[in-house]
This record gives C-alpha cells, sequence and structure tokens, in this order.
C-alpha cells in the first residue's frame, strides 16, 4: 500500500476469513473495510449489525455506520450508501487512486470502481501475516481441536456401544449403525459445544481409501473406519482438525501394519518439524517412512494407492491455509505456524489409514495441539 493507495474488502465476515481477521465482525451479509494510509481501518455496517459489530470488533478498528460513513465521506445525499459510492468518496477525501483488494473481489464491484476511474490491484495473499499465529490465535485453534475431540469421544462411544451382528454389521439400539448416525451424533455433540462442524468424514471399508469421501451406509466390524472432523469455533471462525482411524473388533494384518506404518510417519514428520527445515522435508520424513515399512505409493494406480496426498496443510481462518507440507513446499516452516501432520495409506482392497493431530511450529520442534489418543482396536 502506497501514499496513493488504500486496501479494502467487501464480503461477508462469516466466510471471508481475511475480513475476519482484519475486523473480528462475523456477519452473514456482506460489509466493507477499508483502511486509508495514515489513517486508523475502518468498517461500514448496516444498522442490524452496528450494535453487535461494535461489541465484537478488533481493537483499534473504526466502526461506522452507513448514516455516519455517508456524512463523514460526503456521498451524495441522492446516491445510496453502497460500496462503490463509499469507496469513491474515501479516496476524494485522501487523494487516492486507486485500491488494492483480495484476489476473490466481486468482478462487479472491482469493474465500477475502474468505471468511476480508481484502479484496483487484486493481493495474494491479503494478508501474509495471518500465516503466523499469536499466542491468542494458537489457543483459538487449539480450542477448535478440543471440539473435534469431543466430537471423536461421542463417535468412539456409538462403535463402542454397538453390538457385533453375525453378518458382521455394527447394530446399536436395535438398529444398523450407519456412517450417517455416527457423523450426526459428531456435529451434534460439537453444535451443542459451540462449533459447527461440516462434510465430517466417516468413511468405512474401501470407501476410507477415497481419502475425502464423506463415507455411507453399514458400519462392519474388522474394516477400519476413517474418521475425519474439521469444526469451526462459532466464538472466534478458528478451525481445528482431527483424524482417526478405528477398527471395531480385530483388524487384518494388513491393517495393522498399514496403521503401526502410518503412526510411525507420523511420529518421524512430528520430529523433523522446527522452525527452518523446507515443509518438503517434513513430508519426505513421513513418506520414506513409509516406503521404509513396505508402502510404496503409486500415484500411476487407477486409483492411486499409497501416500497419495501431501503430509499437511495450516490450520486457522481456513481449514486449510498456508503453509503447505508436501513434495514440493520449498519454504522453510517458521515460528508460530500452525500445521496439521496427517500421513495415510490408502489401497481400494482393505480401505484407508489417517492419522492427523495438529502442531504448532516452535525454534526447536513443535508444540502438539492434540490430545486425543491413537489406537487402531476397540474390543
Amino acid at each position: 500500500m502506497t501514499a496513493t493507495t488504500g486496501r479494502f474488502l467487501f464480503a461477508s465476515g462469516e466466510s471471508h476469513p481475511d475480513l475476519l481477521y482484519a475486523t473480528g465482525i462475523p456477519t452473514p451479509d456482506p460489509f466493507l473495510w477499508f483502511h486509508v494510509p495514515g489513517t486508523a481501518p475502518a468498517a461500514v455496517l448496516n444498522p442490524l449489525e452496528l450494535g453487535r459489530a461494535r461489541k465484537v470488533a478488533k481493537p483499534g478498528l473504526t466502526v461506522l455506520s452507513e448514516h455516519e460513513a455517508r456524512e463523514h465521506y460526503a456521498v451524495a445525499k441522492e446516491q445510496p450508501a453502497t460500496a462503490v459510492n463509499l469507496l469513491a468518496a474515501i479516496a476524494r477525501r485522501h487523494g487516492l487512486t486507486g485500491w488494492e483488494t483480495s484476489a476473490d473481489c466481486p468482478l462487479r464491484l472491482a469493474r465500477a470502481l475502474e468505471k468511476a476511474g480508481m484502479g484496483v490491484e487484486p493481493v495474494l495473499p491479503f494478508f501474509p501475516e495471518r500465516e503466523i499465529k499469536s499466542p491468542d490465535e494458537i489457543t483459538a485453534v487449539r480450542d477448535g481441536v478440543r471440539l473435534a475431540e469431543r466430537g471423536l469421544d461421542a463417535a468412539l462411544a456409538m462403535i463402542r456401544a454397538a453390538a457385533i451382528r453375525p453378518d458382521g454389521m455394527l447394530e446399536l439400539a436395535g438398529q444398523i449403525l450407519t456412517a450417517e448416525a455416527v457423523r450426526g451424533e459428531i456435529c451434534a455433540v460439537i453444535a451443542r459445544a459451540g462449533g459447527l462442524a461440516a462434510h465430517t468424514i466417516v468413511a468405512p471399508g474401501p470407501q476410507g481409501a477415497d481419502p475425502h469421501a464423506r463415507g455411507d451406509g453399514p458400519l462392519r466390524a474388522g474394516e477400519p473406519i476413517v474418521m475425519d472432523i474439521f469444526p469451526r469455533v462459532e466464538a472466534t471462525g478458528y478451525f481445528g482438525d482431527l483424524t482417526r482411524t478405528v477398527v471395531r473388533g480385530q483388524a487384518s494384518d494388513q491393517v495393522r501394519r498399514a496403521f503401526a506404518a502410518v503412526q510411525a510417519a507420523q511420529e518421524a514428520a512430528r520430529r523433523t518439524v522446527r522452525a527452518g527445515v523446507p515443509g518438503r522435508d517434513v513430508h519426505q520424513a513421513a513418506a520414506a517412512a513409509l516406503d521404509a515399512a513396505g508402502f510404496p505409493t503409486d500415484l500411476k494406480a487407477e486409483p492411486p494407492v499409497g501416500f497419495i496426498h501431501g503430509l499437511g496443510h495450516g490450520l486457522g481462518l481456513e481449514v486449510h491455509e498456508a503453509p503447505r507440507c508436501n513434495r514440493i513446499a520449498a519454504d522453510p516452516l517458521r515460528p508460530g505456524q500452525v500445521i496439521t501432520l496427517e500421513p495415510g495409506l490408502y489401497d481400494p482392497a482393505w480401505g484407508g489409514i489417517r492419522l492427523e493431530d495438529v502442531v504448532a511450529v516452535t525454534e526447536t520442534g513443535c508444540e502438539t495441539l492434540t490430545n486425543a489418543a491413537i489406537f487402531l482396536e476397540i474390543p
């Protein structure tokens, strides 16, 4: 941002992580945030959101009503207080020639600003500082992980309480236990605790070989069940992330070997994490451990088998954000980054195994934010 350019965002606080980061205001409807060089950042909201916004806004943010913004920036009375009219008036007041905004700025808004004589430059990332979490942000992510753990506990309780029928299906309270029922309980428990769990994965048997398959149908004894839970804390907007794989009853020797290999790979990655280490090195530590255990990866197979995805990703106001830990991640890790460590093995012949913990990078290693125990079999 130069002396002649400002910065703005126009989006919903609930759905736009950069706007939530800038303001702390989680609204369902879009509102305007802007920052002019030499002044405090400000947000303009409609009357429905004004009272709440002033209570939850981040320190240092000026919160204006649409009426106050019109008056302060001399928007003509015959013009509505749209984002375009407000930004044009703000630019005139401060002598700005253009604006920087996020790369996902609505095209219609950008075109209207350009028509009004202002340049619009998309910036990615808009807030690169989001990558380094403050202690309060790390606490917020930890809260998200705790929500995921509560959901996992509920799922494990259902699976443990279920009876094993002669045909191998699990039965609870006279009904066949399904992936949908377990997922519903996970989401309900998290909702009661103040979180929102969307797209939760409960993938049994061969379905678990597709890493992002949500899973459906009956759960069976002896088959691995991949459960990936990534809730958002409604009070802060920060996410947790957690994956565990369990088998009700006895697992096959193949699944036991795969589980032990994935657990060893996660520990190898955890030992590699520290400031200054490229993300690809952390990924490679896990990949090498899986290869050494006799589980090579074949990305050309149909479908691909083995360790077919990156080891992990950043976690914060988005469930997938910078940095990345994959085969090509050359940037060195930095203290304060929060990342997932989630190696996995996938084979449609028997299913999938994935284990995921969340860690915060430190100068000398990492702090694990996950408490959930790791085990395979539920007797």
